[in-house]
């Protein structure tokens, strides 16, 4: 039973509280009052199980169901054969799992009895996860009315906003993450592995957060009865898989789905590399760090000064590097900004960078200067996508940043060639492809196949220097070359 004590909320307890309410409203009524966004993402299975349940009360997609989404999304999602697949009794069936949508459908029952455009439940629904999870660590975890300043000044400008907007459960995810990681931190060990274990169902990297959190418990003996415990957490946890064995007769339809990068790649460790964990940071265009500077500086500061003396700290350090490398094993790991942004196999790390310096923060001058820095640079990173209304079109598009870098000095810049290729070419093809980053028709870096060699020269001239590349498969290997 949760409980709170009203002295513990008055009166400097208030003031965040407030800010966090009064902002959940106005972002609230923003987004009722805005355009509905544009469809992106999966939308087409985590809208159309609302349209299925709420027409004939199952899950699976009818003909009529069929004809009723053409009206509003393309007709094409329905023939992609990454969606509703055939299940074991001839029906076709979402890939994806349910939950998410199942909070869907209420709101979407009431925007249509409010005559109000239904593709606003996804920011509606992700505004009251995400300002719900804020206000129960509010009241729940943090005491100290500085630090409750600090979580939500660096919450509310963090890259996360850009979710609220996306079609999708990312916020879902992360909530349930970020309450996790509270709990974790306070000595709540089996709801912190079992909040784990929901958010992994729409993002199944977070199973590790999950896993790690019982092996703490396990090597510290925190619960007599830790073994039926897990198994209940578990059994959480495969709750997507028991769908897919029942509906598809196996734990997880991905791996037979026709698409170019899993019969090229597979999923599994064979994709994990150090490349892309740098890049999960550092990249010009995915990466956290340049839409969130501050904050992974602060927490890589509040880290190293809590390691030595803080088990949970190294053990949180662990589980999150951890999980960023879980997300690699997924053969399109670069899908998936909101816009300008990092990518949704990175932005699980923001979280635990949050909690982080919250644990760390006190109330010094030196914290005031932080967060006043945080505002400003983090106002002006969110404006260049829009802020709560991100344009999800930028989603392939070269980042200000790779941008900048690109025009000036493209040698420094070599991205894993999928990210590079999407954004200059503005698709998000399902294999390797060459690409061409010209300004004002000057070409400056080229990403080439091998197959591509002579099409690349006889656009841009000869290469400036001999690769040094090794091309085994023509169609699937290449190299980058600049141009200066």
């Amino acid at each position: 039973m949760l409980r709170y004590d009203i002295r513990n909320i008055l009166p400097m307890k208030l003031l965040p509280l407030a800010l966090t309410l009064l902002l959940a409203g106005l972002i609230f009524g923003a987004f009722i009052a805005h355009i509905p966004p544009e469809p992106a993402g999966d939308i087409a299975e985590y809208f159309g199980i609302t349209e299925s349940i709420m027409r004939h009360g199952a899950i699976n997609l009818t003909p009529e169901d069929q004809a009723s989404l053409s009206k509003t999304l393309h007709p094409a999602y329905f023939t992609n054969p990454g969606y509703y697949i055939r299940g074991t009794d001839g029906n076709r069936y979402p890939v994806h799992f349910i939950a998410y949508s199942l909070l869907l459908v209420p709101v979407r029952w009431l925007l249509w009895q409010a005559a109000i455009p239904e593709f606003h439940l996804f920011s509606l629904v992700n505004t009251l996860l995400f300002f719900g999870a804020l206000t129960y660590i509010l009241l729940r975890f943090i005491k100290v009315p500085s630090r409750q300043t600090v979580f939500v000044i660096l919450t509310v400008t963090s890259p996360l906003l850009f979710f609220l907007w996306w079609p999708g459960p990312d916020i879902f995810s992360l909530s349930l993450l970020l309450v996790s990681l509270f709990w974790f931190y306070e000595g709540g060990i089996v709801p912190a592995a079992a909040l784990a274990a929901i958010a992994s169902w729409h993002s199944q990297p977070l199973i590790v957060a999950a896993l790690g959190m019982l092996l703490y418990s396990g090597l510290e003996k925190h619960r007599k009865h830790l073994f039926l415990s897990a198994v209940a957490i578990l059994a959480l946890a495969g709750l997507p898989y028991l769908y897919n064995l029942v509906i598809f007769n196996t734990l997880t339809p991905w791996t037979l789905l026709a698409d170019g990068w899993t019969m090229l790649n597979g999923f599994g460790l064979q994709n994990i590399s150090m490349q892309k964990f740098t890049e999960q940071f550092f990249d010009l265009n995915i990466g956290v760090f340049w839409y969130a500077p501050l904050l992974v500086t602060g927490a890589l500061i509040s880290i190293v000064s809590m390691f030595r003396s803080d088990r949970k700290i190294r053990w949180l350090t662990a589980i999150g590097i951890a999980m960023l490398f879980a997300y690699q094993t997924n053969p399109a790991w670069h899908y998936g900004t909101s816009g300008f942004g990092p990518g949704r196999h990175a932005i699980a790390v923001i979280p635990f960078l949050i909690a982080a310096v919250v644990w760390n923060a006190k109330p010094r001058p030196v914290w005031t200067g932080f967060l006043i820095a945080v505002m400003v640079s983090q106002l002006y990173i969110l404006s260049l996508n829009g802020y709560i209304f991100p344009q999800f079109r930028n989603t392939l598009v070269h980042s200000p940043q790779a941008t900048f870098i690109l025009n000036r000095w493209p040698a420094l810049y070599n991205p894993t060639p999928e990210i590079f290729s999407d954004r200059t070419n503005h698709t998000d093809l399902d294999r390797p492809s060459s690409a061409i980053y010209a300004v004002n028709g000057v070409c400056k870096k080229a990403y080439v196949l091998g197959r591509d060699i002579d099409s690349v020269i006889q656009t841009c001239g000869q290469f400036p220097t001999v690769p040094a590349a090794s091309i085994l498969n023509p169609d699937t290997d290449g190299f980058y070359v600049t141009y200066e």
